[in-house]
């Protein structure tokens, strides 16, 4: 598991750098809920497209892999809209 770590550290620092935007910015939103929910739904596109390029790129891309990627972020996009009401 590592040692695949290592071989995409690219983009997997790509991801946890988006992952860290979104949170500051979350919260920095935080009394205005339609800029939380409009980065909630970013956040969604961000890690849907990141999957679906990042299996690409390595050419393991499936239709398991495509919408397991759209389901999990759909899912989390849902969650988090779901905290801002």
């Amino acid at each position: 598991m590592f040692t695949e770590f290592k071989r995409h550290l690219v983009s997997y620092s790509i991801l946890f750098f988006g992952f860290a935007v979104f949170l500051v910015l979350f919260f920095m939103f935080w009394p205005d809920h339609t800029k939380q929910r409009m980065m909630s739904i970013a956040l969604g596109m961000f890690y849907f497209s990141w999957g679906v390029i990042s299996h690409v790129k390595t050419r393991h891309i499936s239709p398991h892999v495509f919408f397991e990627y759209l389901g999990v972020a759909a899912l989390a996009t849902f969650l988090l809209l779901m905290v801002t009401f």
